[in-house]
This record gives structure tokens, C-alpha cells and sequence, in this order.
């Protein structure tokens, strides 16, 4: 944006502040008694736009030139406008390489930017033509228009109302242009009453925050300039505009922010207060929680790729849980620069080594980071040797002249250290570090009593010093020392708020099913078995009818593959089992790749090998694998009306960039990939995946939990080992919940009655629990909408927005309980472990103010059916449900209710509620209280 100083006609002065003082109570209320704001707004002008947190502003103004993309981004709760300035041009921007230059009057050289005569009908013209037209044609219907009183720099006042004239008639033609089009002006008062019923909202900068543009220094603004800027935005709120101020903060300053976006959302009018750059994400009349933590690793680790390093291995999962998503950045890049405050909740970092930050300078990126605010939380070391000034910075004291004199023992160990396994503190990993500000969690002392503070909370954020992270232990087992949701939590300063939730909706557990295409063309071995895709559909598919993802291999089945004269049989037998209505089709690829990147040889070439089927006369293309199979399943194997959409990773399932891209340019939601493992003989949480990976924006869902090879120890021995999936499930649901319940397997299980037998004892138990079934898609599409969801403080609530796929939030039981009187789009909630479970209303927008005590309207407690619609009504509500299986509706607060449209009249569950059992389908239910 062009900020100006504020250009204050002088006459104004005496008048107005002479007419307050002498009827001073009939100015104040005018402000005392404004009404809510009619809309968010955000405006941001760098280069990689926060685009999922943007989506909590009704309103976001963006830089066209910043890359952003209206048409992905605009929905039905979000637009994106687009920055445009009619009274000063850029000499920079490609939209003024062809302007005549006899149309510039001046300059401004505190921007570098020349100044347009407004009345020069070439210039509107060339405006409405070159700058606004093809900002129309990308999708933007929507324009922040700025330099308004530019001219005011250039020509003398006897010339401001020709220039005024000639902006007014540009306006009005773009409206005359572009039938619905919205125009926000930045200033430009003396052209509201000439616009009256064109104009979306009115602007201007610096109500009680501004900055100096010539010195770049924040500034507080003058009572006189602010009474002025208030009196211009009366005029324009009695004419009926809206009107937005928008102040400027030092990034480092998020309370001062915080508290000056309050003062002008009190006023009535829209706040957005912003760094002077407008680079980063700033508070308007909501404040966005950011849910991204940055992980800087060292890519040194684990072979190189990420899909191995520590933060993702271990710290992910944790992070997901408390509802946030981890963005991995290696520490051999370029560390990220710009505001991170207001982006990031916070970061984590875990280095191999003490070197491992030197090269792109992690200490100096860590002392700005602290200086701006963002907490930091080191894992095992910090990567870099802290000098005087960062120790001093740190608050640490660190002593290298020491050396640790075995043996180690423990003097102080806060409860957040030992989680599940203790520490145990050696001489080799001693550090005679101490700890000057913060709280000491782990306090130790060697045998020359020199004491270290080998894990401590600071005002910066903290460090767990190695070993008591995670520690290791025999047969390649793992274990958390510390307790990664109470550290994160705290070191982090992560506040308290709605979690979106994958793995639970209407307060019920979720199960899904996907069956990988291994072994679909062998032979079940007990006598008279038939092919095990036959088996298994008749014993499992077809008994059992629960929603189920199935994939096949193509270049097994089809003709071109390993068996083209078994390719009929095998062909009929995948159609047979997707014409099945409960069952999803997917591709488990073409050749099967045992491994989804090259080899890498002895110097770094990369080796095209790939560990696949060997198919005859087939190269391995990517193409050919993701695209290709799942082009080859709908023209070949569906049946009409059914498609196939789900791709699931083969081998290591590591898929690189380029596989994961091309997976989503196919249009195919993937999955598979993660290491759930869990049991009673290995406890430890290390066992528990988390959601996925991102590489470089491309997602990778992972399977929420394993399947039978890792459980019969890779298909050699106990082959009824997959049962035991039935403790993973367990663990993985008590004391939280951490997964949905997924029955995954391969077609190789319906080959042997031992793994037949397991799998049907698995169905057994996941039938008889009554969870809630959905189709693997349905998940994949709640953990992407995870990853967008955004969540914003909204006053006295909470704003969450997403694109209405996940539909089910988490808060502590002692949060609070939603204000279904306040709330909207909120249709119930259920108390499950320690967490209260909130349902969503479908549509992707909810707004949760909670309450200390639980409400009496009749609400949705729990059902394992998803939820359609919820319309309340004077006396009950209306709910409609849908479901693959036959399903159950417990209502709350509903005794002494009539509920019409089950089969029958349904029977009280107890503890004021209604149990109504329905069959599968959708369902339409109206509740009638007295």
C-alpha cells in the first residue's frame, strides 16, 4: 500500500475540535453505541500468502503481484480483493510499462512512485483497461483502491476538484464495467457523497497506531489527528459505508496490536493492524490462532529425507494431537526470513549436531526470533555453541571449561521429565549448562559437583538437552523421557482452543477400511480355496458390508501386466468386487514400487533403480504408476457410476515430491505410509504415526494404523498375528484418542485360514462397537481439511472455518461447555476421556462461545451417522443423518420431547436423552419439546 501522511485540511481543525468541546456528550456516544462490525478484513502484500489462515477474514486484500489466486481461493465464507492504485503508479509493476508519461504530475518520493492525473480520460482508460480488466479475467471481483488524495502532492488546490471529478467517473465506470463489482477506497472522503450506493467500504490508515514513512519508525497517533479521522468516518458511516482503520505495530509488539485492533472494533469500525509492510499476518476483528510449527531439521539425518528425521518421526504426532501441523525446513537451506510471528505458533528445533546450524546461521536467526516474539523449543542440542551474547540473550551461563566427572546423578526432576521412561543422565552427554532466566525441569550434578540445567523452560521458549527427549532402548525400541503434549503445550505458550479432530465425528469413533492389492491373484491355500480375491470377497466384503477401500495392482490384473493370460479371470474378479456398493476402488499402482525414489550410487548420482514388478517391456514412469492404473480402473473394472479416486502407496511407501504432486494433479486423494505399531509389548507413543507429511505443500496422508505384514512379522510367521491390531486399537483410543480405527490389510490375507480367522475376529469387534463407518476417501479428506483449518479468537468465541469435510472439534473437559444459544452452527457435544467432543453443523463455518455450565436445549450427544443438516426451530429442531450402515441417534437435554420420523417411537436412553436406532441411509428426524 501507498501509505501517505495524513493530509489534514487545516480550516477543519478549529471548527471541528471547537464543536466537540462544546457538545462533547452528544459526540462521545455516537462511538459508545456502535453496533458489531458488518465484516472482517486482512490485508497482506507479501509474496507466499498465509492463504488457509487468510480464510478466517471475510475480506482479504492481496497484492496481484504476490502470486496469490482468487479463484482457489474465494468460497462461500472468504474473497480475496485485489490491491490496485488509481492515483499513483509503481514504475516497477508490468501493468505501467506501457503508460504515457504526459499523463504523470508529479512524484512521490518517499515511495518512489509517480503521480497520474486523475481527470486524463487516456489515463481511466488505460486504468479501467490495462490494471483493472485483466485483474477481472484472473477472478477477482473485488478492489482495494488506493492513492485516492495523491494528487493533493502535485496540483493546487484550485485543481482538486477536476481530479476528484475525473476519479468519480473511473469509479463509476468500473462499476458500469463489471456489474458486481465491490470497491473498498483507501480515503477518498471527498468522494463518498458523490458514490453513494457504489461503494463497499471506505478506509484509511492510522487511527491510534501509525508509522512515519520517511523515518519507518512506529508511531503513536496524535489525539487531533485521530478526532479528525473519526469525524471523516462518521460522515461515511452515516452515508451507509462501512469503514476500516488500519494501524500499524511493530511485529515484536502482539499485545499492542492485539489491544489497538480491540479499541476500533469497539468503535464499530473494521480494524486490521499490521506491520508498516503489510508482510505479515496482523489482528483484525478476529485473531488468527496460527496452527503451523516450524520444524527446522538437519537434513544430514536419516539418509536426507525428512520422512526420517526426529521432528517428524516423533514430534509430529504429538503436535497433531494438540491440533497443530508441522512444516518441516531443513537446516542446510536458507533459514525462513520475514515475520514468522502471528504465522507460526512456534518452532521446534532438533539437530544432530552442535554444528548442525552453523552454516546458514541458526544463532543469529534464533536471536531475532526471540526478539520478535516466536517461541523456540530446542530438542536434544541447539545446533550452534551459544557465545556471550546469545547466552546472555538466552539467559543461559554455559561453562566449556568443565568437564563432567562420572557419575551423574538427578537433583531435581519436574513431572513433565520422565513420561514414560526416566531419565537417565550419563557423562558422556553432560553439559555444564545453567540456567540464569526460566524454570529448571532437570536440574543434574556430576561427582566434581559442577550442576547442569539439562532441561528448563525460559521466557524465550526452552531446551531438553539429549538424552531426555526420547531416549533409546534394546531391540531398536524407543521411549519419550519428556512429555511432549505438556512440553510442547507449555514451552510453546500454545493457547487453548477448539482442536480440530480426525479421528471422531458426532462424538463417535471413526473406522475405515483399505485393502492393498498384494496377493490378489494368489490361491487360498486350505483345500478347495479359490483365488483369494474370490475369498476374500465372499468371507470378508460381502459378510461383513462395511464401508471398504479396495485396490488392485493393475499390472497384475490387466492384460499388458504379469499375467495377460490370467487377466480375464483376474479382471472379472476386481469387477465383482467393485461393483459391491459398500466398496471404494482404488489403484495400489501399476508395477508395485517397492521403493518410490532412485537409489542413490556412491557419489550422489541418483541410480534408476526402483525395486518394481518386473512386467516385461514396461519403464518405470510415474505417470504410468499413479495416472495411468487409476485410468485403466474406471475405464475397465467400474461400473457405472462409480470411480475410482483413492491411490495408496506401495513398498517403503516414501513417495518423493514429484510422486505426491502428480498424485494430486490426477485427481486422486492418496494414503498409506506411517509406522502406528503400538501394542502391549511396545507402549511407547514413538509407535504412533501422525497424520502425514507435507513435501513442499504436496501432502502425504498416512494410514492411521498398520496392516497384517507388520504384524505376523512381515508375512513369515503368526500368521494370526493381526489380531493383535485389537491392542493397537485400544491404545490408541484411552487415555486420548489419537487414531480412528483402520482395518487395513492385503489380498495375501485371505490365502491362510489363520489370517482369515484373525481378520474376521477384527471385524467381529469393530461391528460389535458401533462406531462411526466412512469410506478411507472420507478420512483422507478430514486430514487434509485438518491441515486448512483455520481458527480464529473471535471476541468472546472462536471462528473455525475449513471446507465442512472435518467436522468435529476438541476442547479439555474443564474448557467449558458450547453456548448452544450463542453458538451457530453447533449441533452438539460428548465428554470422552478428557476431552469434550463438539459437533459441527455441515458448511464449513462455526462460531463456539463456551460457557461454565451445560445449557437444557436439546442437542445432538452422540451418533455414528454423518450429520446433513440441523435446523432449529421455536420448539425442537430438525436433524437429517446419513449413513452406510445401520446407525444410532442419542439426543441430550430431550426428555419430555416428542421425536417423530424413526420407525416407532423411540425409547429414553437415560441421562436425558432419547436412543433412536435407524436403519442405513438417510434419515430425517424432528424433535418437538414442550
Amino acid at each position: 500500500m501507498n501509505e501517505l501522511e495524513t493530509h489534514l485540511p487545516k480550516p477543519l481543525f478549529p471548527f471541528y475540535f471547537i464543536l466537540c468541546g462544546l457538545v462533547l456528550l452528544s459526540c462521545a456516544p455516537v462511538w459508545a453505541a456502535s453496533p458489531p462490525v458488518p465484516f472482517s478484513i486482512a490485508m497482506y502484500y507479501a509474496h507466499h500468502l498465509p492463504v488457509d489462515e487468510l480464510k478466517a477474514f471475510d475480506v482479504v486484500v492481496a497484492d496481484p503481484d504476490s502470486g496469490a489466486s482468487p479463484s482457489s481461493f474465494n468460497n462461500n465464507h472468504s474473497e480475496m480483493f485485489a490491491y490496485v492504485s488509481l492515483g499513483e503508479v509503481d514504475p516497477g509493476r508490468a501493468a505501467t510499462k506501457g503508460m504515457d508519461k504526459k499523463w504523470f504530475i508529479g512524484s512521490n518520493k518517499t515511495w518512489k512512485t509517480d503521480i497520474v492525473d486523475t481527470s486524463n480520460p487516456e489515463w481511466r482508460a488505460y486504468f479501467i483497461d490495462k490494471v483493472v480488466a485483466p485483474l477481472w479475467r484472473a477472478g477477482y471481483r473485488g478492489f482495494f483502491v488506493d492513492t485516492l488524495d495523491s494528487y493533493r502532492l502535485a496540483v493546487q488546490p484550485g485543481d482538486f476538484p477536476r481530479m476528484e471529478a475525473g476519479m468519480v467517473a473511473t469509479l463509476l465506470e468500473l462499476r458500469q464495467r463489471f456489474p458486481g463489482v465491490k470497491l473498498i477506497l483507501n480515503r477518498g472522503f471527498e468522494l463518498v457523497g458523490r458514490l453513494k450506493g457504489e461503494i463497499f467500504a471506505v478506509a484509511a490508515e492510522s487511527l491510534f497506531q501509525g508509522h512515519d514513512p520517511e523515518s519507518g519508525n512506529y508511531r503513536q497517533v496524535p489525539e487531533k489527528e485521530r478526532q479528525w479521522l473519526l469525524a471523516r468516518f462518521q460522515e461515511v458511516l452515516e452515508a451507509g459505508v462501512p469503514v476500516i482503520a488500519i494501524d500499524y505495530v511493530s511485529p515484536d509488539q502482539r499485545d499492542l496490536a492485539r489491544s489497538t485492533a480491540a479499541k476500533i472494533k469497539e468503535l464499530g469500525i473494521i480494524p486490521w493492524v499490521t506491520d508498516k509492510d503489510l508482510a505479515s499476518l496482523g489482528i483484525g476483528a478476529v485473531e488468527v490462532m496460527p496452527r503451523k510449527i516450524l520444524g527446522l531439521y538437519d537434513g544430514a539425518e536419516g539418509g536426507g529425507d525428512p520422512f526420517f528425521s526426529n521432528l517428524q518421526r516423533f514430534a509430529a504426532m504429538p503436535l497433531n494431537y494438540l491440533g497443530y501441523t508441522l512444516e518441516l525446513h531443513d537446516l542446510r537451506e536458507p533459514l525462513p526470513e520475514g515475520i514468522l510471528a502471528g504465522r507460526y505458533a512456534g518452532v521446534l528445533v532438533w539437530p544432530v549436531s552442535d554444528q548442525s546450524g552453523e552454516q546458514r546461521g541458526l544463532k543469529e536467526w534464533t536471536m531475532r526470533r526471540v526478539k520478535e516474539g516466536v517461541p523456540i523449543l530446542f530438542l536434544d542440542r541447539f545446533g550452534f555453541t551459544p557465545d556471550s551474547n546469545a547466552s546472555r540473550i538466552l539467559g543461559l551461563d554455559l561453562d566449556e571449561t568443565k568437564r563432567a566427572v562420572a557419575p551423574v546423578k538427578v537433583l531435581h526432576r519436574d513431572g513433565r521429565i520422565g513420561f514414560e521412561q526416566l531419565p537417565l543422565p550419563n557423562s558422556d552427554t553432560f553439559i555444564p549448562l545453567t540456567l540464569k532466566q526460566g524454570t529448571s525441569l532437570l536440574r543434574l550434578q556430576d561427582a566434581g559437583k559442577t550442576v547442569s540445567d539439562a532441561a528448563a523452560l525460559t521466557p524465550w521458549g526452552g531446551y531438553i538437552l539429549s538424552p531426555h527427549v526420547v531416549t533409546r532402548l534394546f531391540n531398536d525400541q524407543t521411549a519419550w523421557v519428556m512429555d511432549p503434549f505438556r512440553l510442547f503445550k507449555d514451552a510453546l505458550r500454545l493457547p487453548d482452543m477448539p482442536v480440530p479432530d480426525t479421528t471422531t465425528e458426532n462424538g463417535v469413533r471413526l473406522l475405515l477400511s483399505h485393502v492393498d492389492g498384494d496377493g490378489f491373484a494368489s490361491m487360498a491355500e486350505w483345500p478347495g480355496g479359490g483365488l483369494a480375491a474370490d475369498e476374500l470377497r465372499r468371507k470378508i466384503l460381502e459378510k461383513y458390508r462395511l464401508p471398504v477401500t479396495v485396490s488392485v495392482i493393475t499390472g497384475v490384473v490387466a492384460p499388458n501386466g504379469l499375467y495377460p493370460d490370467k487377466s480375464p479371470r483376474l479382471e472379472q474378479a476386481a469387477r465383482d468386487i467393485f461393483a459391491l456398493p459398500w466398496v471404494e476402488a482404488a489403484s495400489h499402482s501399476f508395477s508395485h514400487p517397492f521403493r518410490w525414489k532412485p537409489d542413490q550410487g556412491e557419489a550422489g548420482s541418483e541410480v534408476q533403480t526402483w525395486h518394481n514388478l518386473n512386467i516385461p517391456g514396461y519403464v518405470f514412469n510415474l505417470d504410468a504408476e499413479i495416472g495411468g492404473s487409476i485410468n485403466y480402473i474406471n475405464e475397465r473394472l467400474m461400473p457405472p457410476g462409480k470411480k475410482a479416486r483413492v491411490f495408496q502407496w506401495t513398498g517403503n511407501c516414501v513417495p518423493g515430491e514429484d510422486a505426491i504432486r502428480i498424485s494430486y494433479q490426477d485427481g486422486c486423494l492418496n494414503i498409506n505410509g506411517g509406522d502406528t505399531t503400538i501394542t502391549n509389548s511396545n507402549r511407547s507413543l514413538t509407535r504412533v504415526a501422525p497424520l502425514g507429511l507435507s513435501r513442499n505443500g504436496w501432502f502425504q496422508v498416512f494410514a492411521p494404523d498398520q496392516n497384517e505384514n507388520i504384524y505376523t512379522d512381515l508375512w513369515s510367521d503368526n500368521f494370526y498375528g493381526y489380531r493383535r491390531v485389537l491392542e493397537t486399537f485400544s491404545l490408541t483410543d484411552a487415555p486420548r484418542r489419537l487414531k480412528p480405527v483402520d482395518i487395513y490389510y492385503h489380498f495375501y490375507s485371505a490365502t491362510k485360514e489363520a489370517s482369515m480367522g484373525a481378520l474376521s475376529q477384527v471385524y467381529d469387534w469393530a461391528v460389535s462397537s458401533r462406531l462411526h463407518s466412512v469410506f478411507t476417501s472420507d478420512y483422507i479428506e478430514k486430514v487434509l481439511d485438518f491441515n486448512r483449518t483455520v481458527v480464529a479468537r473471535d471476541g468472546t468465541g472462536w471462528l473455525v472455518r475449513n471446507s465442512g469435510k472435518l467436522r468435529e472439534l476438541r476442547i479439555p473437559v474443564d474448557g467449558g461447555y458450547p453456548d448452544l444459544e450463542t453458538s451457530r452452527n453447533v449441533a452438539g457435544y460428548l465428554d470422552y476421556n478428557a476431552s469434550r467432543y463438539i459437533h459441527l453443523v455441515p458448511g464449513g463455518e462455526a462460531v463456539i462461545r463456551l460457557t461454565a455450565a451445560p445449557g437444557n436445549i436439546p442437542c445432538l450427544s452422540r451418533a455414528n451417522a454423518r450429520l446433513e443438516s440441523l435446523e432449529r426451530t421455536s420448539h425442537g429442531m430438525r436433524l437429517v443423518f446419513d449413513s452406510y450402515t445401520p446407525y444410532s441417534v442419542t439426543l441430550a437435554n430431550a426428555l419430555g420431547c416428542r421425536v417423530k420420523g424413526a420407525d416407532g417411537e423411540p425409547s429414553p436412553a437415560g441421562n436425558g436423552a432419547n436412543g433412536i436406532e435407524l436403519p442405513e441411509g438417510k434419515h430425517a428426524l424432528v424433535v418437538e419439546c414442550p
